[in-house]
């Protein structure tokens, strides 16, 4: 997994402040935009919004994601949205693991079977002295396959137990720091305006 390393990355209509989740999986989760905690405004409503997406999350390699855009014709509606329904399942799964609902969601049956189903159908390769699992770029299940297998390597990690939401939005990130930790996905939007309600409310 590649993380991105500049704004010249960055896909028209995408920015830095769209990839605070600290993982590919849980940007994409993200992509659903709140102020509160409503998950009512889709920023992936369109195939060019998820290729400008990817882009900049590192869900790919660069070698991964020019072989995505060579054959377009595979991403149809209803790719898109089984990939809906699959962030709104991680969605789920990840408010278990971060304390905010029931562990033993049984969202987690159904993303082990895209899991299984993704392992399937793609590779595993060595990759910079390291092995991966690898999404087949001829598959029509293609982009899920990728997020599948994203979600199944930070499901191994340390990561895993530092999953946290954001106090004022829907979206999700990795707490890696120490005393209290983090509070908000993002200072420059829910911080700033956390504290901007609390200083009215004096």
């Amino acid at each position: 997994m590649v993380i991105s390393e500049s704004l010249s990355r960055f896909a028209e209509g995408w920015s830095e402040a769209d990839y605070v989740g600290g993982h590919p999986v849980l940007d994409f989760v993200n992509t659903v935009a709140d102020t509160g905690k409503t998950r009512l405004d889709d920023k992936i409503g369109s195939w060019d919004a998820m290729r400008g997406w990817a882009r900049g999350a590192g869900l790919l390699t660069g070698h991964e994601l020019a072989s995505f855009l060579q054959d377009t014709a595979l991403d149809d509606d209803g790719e898109l949205a089984r990939l809906h329904g699959f962030r709104e399942q991680v969605y789920e799964a990840i408010l278990g693991l971060a304390g905010q609902a029931d562990r033993a969601s049984p969202t987690m049956a159904g993303l082990e079977r895209s899991i299984r189903d993704a392992m399937g159908r793609g590779s595993f390769a060595g990759e910079g002295g390291r092995f991966r699992w690898r999404p087949d770029a001829r598959s029509p299940r293609r982009w899920l396959d990728a997020l599948a297998l994203a979600l199944e390597e930070l499901l191994r990690s340390q990561d895993a137990s530092r999953l946290r939401q954001c106090s004022r939005c829907t979206w999700f990130f990795i707490d890696r720091g120490r005393g209290a930790g983090r509070r908000w996905c993002d200072m420059r939007t829910c911080g700033n305006r956390a504290k901007a309600e609390a200083f009215r409310c004096r």
